[in-house]
């Protein structure tokens, strides 16, 4: 079992040599956007905590929030994205957040297809491509065969691993990790995403010069 830790701004300054001296971290996703009013921008914090990760040998994921309903909206996102992994290493997934209220604007299976085409340009990229929710939010806001092509990233805080089918369970939003002030969202995986990506042929990501639409 290994466990798997998402951090954004809001954990501010990060110690990242006692995360790593703690032995209770086996990888970490790093949020790449977050979302002003709807507006993607780069986590201010995305840079200075990749960079730590990959100087301690920390495997790193990410993950965008996403507040797109429309497919200019997501390629909007995906765009911003593109920019912040350029020459970036991924040796866990890269993740579509998909949990904000304003998504509910659009019925299940627009929303889950919209979530797809996302998906497969991340792969398109050649990343591995994983989708995070709550298990509300699945049940009610996303058609689930639809994304069951992708790995799934499953937030539930009920002490007890979900039913549904996953590659990540983050268990709680209460976690607490030496070299981080506060609480913070811890994850278990029973796959070893590094060595699977590393089968996979994971490389540095280079994006491609021209975006084509998913």
């Amino acid at each position: 079992m290994f466990t798997v830790l998402d951090v954004s701004r809001w954990q501010g300054r990060i110690d990242w040599d006692t995360v790593k001296a703690s032995g209770r971290v086996h990888g970490v996703m790093l949020r790449a956007l977050g979302s002003r009013s709807g507006t993607p921008y780069i986590d201010p914090m995305f840079e200075t905590n990749y960079s730590a990760c990959i100087r301690l040998g920390i495997p790193v994921g990410v993950y965008y929030y996403s507040c797109a309903v429309t497919a200019p909206q997501r390629d909007a996102e995906l765009a911003l994205l593109h920019d912040a992994l350029r020459g970036k290493r991924l040796q866990l997934p890269a993740a579509i957040d998909v949990e904000d209220a304003r998504l509910r604007a659009l019925t299940p299976d627009a929303l889950s297809a919209l979530v797809a085409g996302a998906a497969r340009q991340l792969e398109h990229w050649g990343l591995y491509a994983m989708v995070y929710t709550y298990t509300h939010f699945a049940d009610t806001a996303l058609h689930m065969d639809t994304l069951a092509p992708f790995d799934l990233w499953l937030a539930d805080y009920r002490g007890k691993r979900p039913a549904r089918r996953h590659g990540m369970w983050q268990y709680t939003s209460r976690g607490r990790v030496p070299g981080i002030s506060g609480p913070v969202d811890l994850s278990r995986t029973e796959k070893d995403y590094p060595a699977l990506l590393h089968r996979a042929g994971a490389r540095p990501y280079h994006p491609i010069k021209e975006r084509s639409s998913p």
